[in-house]
Order: structure tokens, then sequence, then C-alpha cells
């Protein structure tokens, strides 16, 4: 597997060295390549004077691991992704594959050094937002409800952010619009500021309603949380094991890994847990080749009033009737 090295900053020095790193062409704020390792677009742009941002366009030929050093820990990286397969996640220097992603918004301290492993035909486009810490407080700072947990949030003595998630419908929608104006569009760098913003806000908003956890994280704790959520995930059929049962798995007591779970994914390993089993739920019904009763069978429900209760909770329509309307 091709290893490909580069770091990012709040600044733009660094396009030549991804350039380099990609074999693409520097061309003003865009980086255009189309060689042996993959084919696609990036531009980079600062949006002001402690926020940069870029756009990810690209469709790798071959598989690679994107190896990420940033020097400097000022900052936090925030990434809107979509991509059409899983990236796996490294997050050790032996470069072991840890998990596959199951959300598309990331919010990394740079801190943390995580790299990506892509596989051959993989094809992402990524809206990644650095913004300089102290900037970010300054916006969490103006938002009354978090303004009691920012000094902790922001004290890297006693906190590491990091936040692995789903990005809300507003976000998706504005990204997908976006995608389609073309890059030679002469407003292109003015709509592309504004998503930037858009996308802040958006991401403060999700903040109003995400449980605070403050703690430190290291590599090794993002690997066992992500591992226990691919182990989940592929054992979705089944009841959730409990949360005794998945901190031993990960040699964690319950209580360091219930508050290491949740302060990574945003919720507690039992809702993530019956909100993939929901979502499990929904496919095996798109499908059309399954009655209710059977995929309440076959995902181990306790019965299909439980399932159907559940169902309408989250999507606001009970099974049946969601089949009845594919």
């Amino acid at each position: 597997m091709k290893v490909i090295k580069h770091y990012y900053s709040l600044g733009t020095e660094w396009i030549d060295v991804l350039a380099e790193a990609m074999g693409g062409t520097v061309n003003s704020n865009f980086i255009k390549g189309d060689n042996d390792i993959y084919t696609g677009t990036h531009f980079v742009l600062t949006i002001e004077d402690r926020i940069s941002a870029m756009v990810i366009d690209t469709t790798y030929k071959e598989s690679v691991l994107l190896n990420y050093i940033n020097e400097k820990n000022s900052f936090v990286g925030l990434y809107f992704y979509i991509t059409n397969n899983n990236v796996n996640f490294i997050l050790d220097d032996k470069a072991s594959v840890v998990g596959k992603s199951d959300y598309n918004l990331t919010i990394i301290d740079t801190e943390l050094e995580t790299d990506y492993a892509v596989e051959k035909g993989t094809g992402i486009y990524v809206i990644c937002i650095f913004i300089d810490k102290t900037a970010l407080k300054g916006y969490v700072d103006k938002m009354p409800k978090l303004r009691s947990v920012s000094k902790d949030v922001f004290d890297t003595e006693k906190n590491t952010i990091i936040s692995m998630g789903r990005m809300n419908t507003e976000s998706s929608i504005l990204i997908n619009d976006f995608k389609k104006i073309p890059y030679e569009n002469p407003l292109f760098e003015f709509y592309f500021r504004g998503l930037v913003y858009q996308l802040i806000g958006n991401y403060l908003d999700q903040l109003l309603t995400k449980k605070f956890i403050i703690g430190k994280v290291i590599g090794d704790d993002i690997k066992s949380i992500i591992a226990s959520k691919n182990s989940m995930l592929e054992s979705i059929d089944q009841v959730f094991p409990g949360v005794d049962f998945l901190a031993d798995q990960v040699f964690m007591s319950p209580s360091k890994y219930k508050k290491l779970f949740t302060k990574i994914s945003g919720v507690s390993p039992g809702a993530f847990f019956y909100s993939n089993k929901l979502e499990r739920a929904k496919e095996l019904l798109e499908t059309g080749q399954y009655t209710v009763s059977e995929v309440s069978d076959k995902l181990n429900y306790a019965n299909i009033s439980y399932l159907a209760k559940r169902f309408n909770s989250k999507y606001g329509v009970f099974p049946k009737e969601y089949q009845n309307l594919l």
C-alpha cells in the first residue's frame, strides 16, 4: 500500500507539500491531479485569520495510506464527508486497521495523529475546516448554554476534542447543493466561504444537544472505541450485549468505557446500538423481501409491537406504513 505523507495548518503554505505528495499540479488555490494514484481536485482557501478550509474531491486508483502529521496542536479539524466506500482509520505507529467508519462528521484535535486507509476505487468528497482553538472557543462562548463548559472543553490539560458522529440533514443538503457548482464558476470561492460559515453554524447548533464529557484521550482509546462500534455493527442482528461485556472486550472498566464511548461517539453504547438496529430494520424493509414480522425475528426484537414503537419514534411512521410507501 502506497503511503502519502503531508500535513495541514491554518495557513496555506502546505499546498505545495500536498501537491507534491499527491503528484498534483498547483494552480492558484487548486491542486489538480490525474495519475496512477488518483484523479481529482483539492481546493484550499483561507477563510479568515484563524480559519482555513479545503474541498477534497478525489477518486483513488490504488489503495493508499494517508498519513497526516501536524506539528502544531493549536487547531481543530472539522471533516464533513461523503464517500462511496468505507474508510478505515489507522491509529497507531504500526498502521493497523481498527475499524470502518459509520459516521460522516468528525471533529478531531490536531494533537491526535489520525490516518486513513483508502481502498482502490473509493471516491471521497470532503469539506475540511481548520479552526484555531481560541477562535472556536470564541464562538462557543457566545452561546449561553455552552459557556459554562467552554473553559474545560478547551483546557488542553484536561480535555481532548474528539467526536465522530453524523452531520445533520441541513449540512448534508448544503454540501450536496454546493457539489453542483462547477469549479470554473467565477463565484466558486464566494460560495465556498458561505458554505464554510454555514457548516460551522450547523456544527455549533449540534453542540447544543451534545452531552460533553471532559477528559483526555489517546490514540489507543479511539482505536478501542471504534473497534467496539465495529463489533456492535457486525452483531446488530443480536440483542444488545451490555456495557460490561463490551468494556471487557476492549480491556476497560465499564465506567471508563461508557464515558469514552459517549465522548467520542456523542451517544451512549446502547443508544448507538439501537439506532443502528433500526437503520438495519429500515434497510431490510426497503428490500421488499421481508415482512415486518420477519424483520422483527431476524433482528431479535422482543416482539413486533416493540419494533413498531421504536421505528415510529425514530422515523415518524410505523414499519408497515413505511413499507406501503415504498
